[in-house]
């Protein structure tokens, strides 16, 4: 967790979660729970309103399924060590973006 704007308050850098001072890990996961739950009844009643945000939902849900990301590594030319990049993929399984190789043992980035 990193530190917020909001005194107190600490957010996971990963997704949505965060935490207030002398929260309990069951605090935060019901926290979340009640988020998820208030998107869904959102979700519900924007269906209502017009229905083909259901089938949208379901096509972005099956491609988001497919969609990932992966991790390439190489040798470090200054240290030796590892570096690594991240790379996103579409729902092919084919690159559609990737960040710099960063060295994990001296910081050097290519």
């Amino acid at each position: 967790m990193a530190a917020d704007v909001y005194a107190g308050r600490e957010v996971c850098p990963a997704c949505p979660r965060f935490a207030v001072v002398g929260d309990t890990a069951a605090d935060v996961e019901q926290r979340e729970a009640e988020r998820v739950g208030a998107i869904a009844l959102l979700d519900d009643e924007l269906d209502k309103l017009d229905p083909r945000r259901i089938n949208d939902r379901a096509a972005i849900a099956e491609m988001e399924a497919r969609m990932g990301q992966g991790i390439e590594t190489q040798g470090c030319p200054q240290c030796g060590g590892t570096m690594y990049r991240t790379v996103e993929t579409d729902d092919n399984g084919n690159p559609t973006s990737m960040s710099q190789f960063v060295c994990q043992s001296c910081g050097h980035v290519t």
